[in-house]
């Protein structure tokens, strides 16, 4: 097992990913343990640069490939804060990032629809009850709006409906809160479209708080899977050159704050 100290680790990094000039280090004990374990069948000199060529031709080229994974945490958050699924296609994660695309689409459009529903009930409630009842609902509250839907007319709501609770607001009899249901089937009707309105008015809501959702989940998913793209590299490192390593970060230590250890299973 070998420890390098931050310095060793900058240069074996510069080595890995330039490939531009050879580090060489003086034959030492430990070197030749390792050449001997490396090529215990015998090999040469001549054998080793040739593991080594090829080590720089698959292992490395693939450590370089794969380093374009190493995605930063703040772009990967910030792209999927602005649309759900952008960060996981930053990092890779294209299969999930179609299906935040999705349910970003979804919510979305339902949203729309929900909405455009809810003001067409809401209009043929308001028309409906000009019409069948004379009520003029135009920037009533809907309390006001229930109350036309609970009573045949407003006779009947000031002197039965506020006998139960006489908090309720008294109305005058005019043209601004008048109303009568001549047909008792019209104020069901009446409620119909109300309790339509109000129903996708309610999934319109939804629709918002499942796009807010989408779009957290979105953004803690992409944070982690950026903070994964590391792990990632470890694993191509590994098993492209069959030594595997271990990076150990100590800021407190001043001697050595990052150290790198290698080492190969027998």
């Amino acid at each position: 097992m070998i420890r390098f100290c931050s310095t060793c680790l900058l240069l074996l990094l510069v080595h890995a990913s330039s490939g531009l000039a050879d580090i060489v280090v003086a034959e030492t004990p430990v070197n030749a343990m390792m050449r001997s374990s490396l090529f215990a069948a015998g090999d040469n000199e001549d054998g080793f640069d040739a593991l080594d060529s090829d080590r720089k031709a698959d292992g490395f080229e693939s450590l370089q490939s794969t380093s374009g994974g190493n995605k930063s945490k703040w772009k990967a958050g910030l792209y999927s804060a602005l649309l759900p699924g952008l960060g996981e296609y930053y990092v890779g994660q294209k299969g999930k990032a179609k299906i935040f695309f999705a349910v970003e689409a979804t919510s979305w459009i339902s949203f729309i629809s929900f909405h455009t529903y809810s003001r067409w009930k809401e209009d043929d409630m308001m028309k409906f009850a000009a019409e069948r009842a004379g009520a003029d609902l135009e920037g009533k509250d809907d309390t006001f709006r229930d109350l036309v839907g609970f009573y045949d007319d407003i006779d009947q709501y000031n002197t039965r409906g506020r006998v139960d609770d006489p908090e309720r607001p008294y109305y005058q009899d005019n043209s601004e809160y008048h109303w009568a249901w001549a047909d008792p089937t019209d104020r069901a009707t009446y409620r119909s479209l109300k309790n339509r309105s109000r129903e996708a008015s309610r999934r319109r809501d939804f629709m918002i708080g499942l796009a807010v959702v989408n779009r957290i989940v979105s953004i803690i998913d992409a944070v982690r899977d950026a903070g994964r793209s590391l792990r990632k590299i470890d694993g191509s490192f590994s098993q492209a050159t069959g030594i595997q390593y271990r990076v150990d970060i100590n800021p407190l230590d001043n001697d050595r704050p990052i150290a790198v250890t290698l080492y190969r299973k027998f």
